[in-house]
């Protein structure tokens, strides 16, 4: 069980980051790639990454416990790939001590040995996995994470705008339980209890694709993070009714259409569907001009949202729509 406690101060201290940060998503796509169990869109995104795995990579798997656990010094709070590598690389020795002897077994490989020891060579080999890890692994299938991590941000802002803070704390997965001033939710590791005590620091929401259950870090000197498994919007999708969509308005501009199921601005659009701003914008105007789209600007903003008329052209009970590919 993980209980994140929170003061009134850190209650107006929840944030989300922007967009994925490089080594908390490569952590997180190693542990998924070993895991036994995991959720219907991990899995999907397994089976085309999975064969991506090179040798090269293995000091990053080296870091993910056969719990799922990995070392608070694998997600450094700096931005960037090369800038996160570099500080990776530069982590004291003793700080990587501390975070992997509890959990090592006797006997370690050399690899291990060295990481332990700081040795240049192992901390060269660890910044080349990760590097050669989000290149190969990640990078192919960013622009679906980064759809499905927008898509989450969007559902999170509307929860905000209409109910609040305790609405957001409240939905943002079936297995997180708010009762003020305690989050609760299940750990990753059976008959284990982390009690994080925010005490004004505030608390980071980390929305990923690529977990099952629910993550915390809480390390020292940082905002504590808790990470959540995204909600899997293709989960309930009918794929006859998305082809019938596609084909009477086109590929992308039907998922544009079902990617607005969650109000998006132009840019989370683009960043869901990944394709560039002056694509979403024609895409969303054509879609305004037909009445399927709102779109309210504010402060140089503009977010998009469903009308009614286009709400039943995504309901797969809709017969007619599913049908259409047989007129």
């Amino acid at each position: 069980m993980i209980r994140v406690h929170f003061t009134a101060a850190d209650v107006g201290r929840v944030t989300f980051p922007v967009e994925p940060h490089p080594l908390w998503e490569a952590a997180l796509a190693a542990r998924a790639l070993g895991e036994q169990s995991v959720a219907p869109g991990v899995r999907r995104w397994r089976r085309t990454a999975a064969p991506r795995v090179q040798g090269s990579m293995r000091p990053l798997f080296k870091l993910i416990s056969p719990g799922g656990l990995f070392p608070d010094f694998l997600t450094p709070s700096v931005s960037g790939l090369e800038p996160a590598v570099e500080a990776l690389m530069e982590t004291p020795a003793d700080v990587i001590r501390d975070e992997l002897e509890p959990w090592l077994p006797p006997e370690i490989d050399r690899y291990m040995r060295g990481l332990l020891e700081g040795r240049a060579g192992s901390r060269r080999a660890l910044g080349n996995a990760v590097r050669d890890f989000h290149e190969q692994v990640l990078v192919p299938s960013s622009a679906e994470l980064q759809r499905r991590y927008g898509a989450d941000l969007g559902i999170r802002s509307q929860t905000l705008l209409h109910g609040g803070i305790d609405a957001l704390l409240s939905s943002l997965h079936p297995d997180v339980e708010w009762s003020s001033p305690v989050l609760t939710t299940y750990s990753p590791v059976e008959n284990w209890t982390a009690d994080i005590h925010l005490n004004g620091r505030g608390l980071e929401l980390y929305p990923s694709p690529l977990v099952t259950n629910c993550l915390a870090m809480d390390a020292p000197d940082r905002r504590p993070v808790l990470v959540y498994p995204c909600t899997d919007l293709d989960a309930d999708t009918e794929p006859t009714a998305t082809d019938a969509l596609a084909d009477l308005l086109g590929r992308t501009r039907a998922a544009v259409l079902r990617s607005l199921t969650h109000p998006a601005t132009t840019t989370q659009l683009a960043r869901r569907l990944g394709i560039s701003l002056a694509s979403t914008s024609d895409h969303t105007r054509i879609l305004r001009a037909a009445g399927l789209i709102t779109t309210h600007r504010a402060q140089g903003t503009a977010l998009h949202a469903l009308t009614p008329t286009a709400r039943p052209l995504l309901t797969r009970e809709e017969a007619q729509w599913t049908n259409l590919r047989r007129v």
